[in-house]
């Protein structure tokens, strides 16, 4: 990318001196041909500009309300769902008043949550478990917030059915 960036500057560089002998002469003592090729000279130097900015910000230049500039987008946590995997299954449920999780019911909750795919279960968690809104959880997977609903909706299902069956086979 550098290459590229460098190789930019030095085309600006010389495209420059190639138009200033048209930029210091008169408008009238030039021909046709000439002032068509300062306007083309012009028009590469401005290209040129752009797309340096472009290469050196990464970013659209002149955009007022670029993405990286949006407040969404710097509240975005991005999560490694391996990570939240490791950490889920010690904060699964919270513990009752009287104290800890028993390992029975560690148990019964990673019964319950190997039931789920793992895409439903990154849905549940980050909404059940971490708390965050429908929206916060949809922006930070790329999904829409009746995707993340609808997910939420069959998981829960799933669990429920899952306890049921759990309570009539036993």
């Amino acid at each position: 990318m550098t290459d590229l960036l460098f190789s930019y500057k030095s085309t600006l560089k010389q495209t420059k001196a190639i138009y200033k002998p048209f930029a210091e002469a008169n408008e009238s003592d030039l021909s046709a041909a000439d002032l068509r090729d300062k306007k083309n000279l012009r028009n590469m130097i401005s290209d040129l500009e752009w797309t340096i900015e472009w290469l050196g910000s990464g970013r659209q230049s002149g955009s007022r309300r670029s993405i990286d500039r949006r407040d969404s987008y710097k509240r975005t946590m991005f999560i490694d769902p391996k990570l939240m995997e490791v950490f889920s299954s010690d904060f699964s449920i919270l513990p009752e008043q009287t104290g800890s999780v028993t390992e029975e019911e560690q148990k019964i909750i990673n019964d319950c949550l190997s039931n789920l795919t793992n895409r439903e279960k990154e849905i549940f968690l980050l909404h059940i478990v971490e708390g965050f809104s429908y929206e916060r959880v949809g922006a930070q997977l790329g999904i829409a917030k009746g995707t993340v609903q609808t997910t939420i909706n069959r998981s829960r299902m799933k669990i429920a059915r899952y306890i049921n069956s759990d309570i009539k086979g036993a």
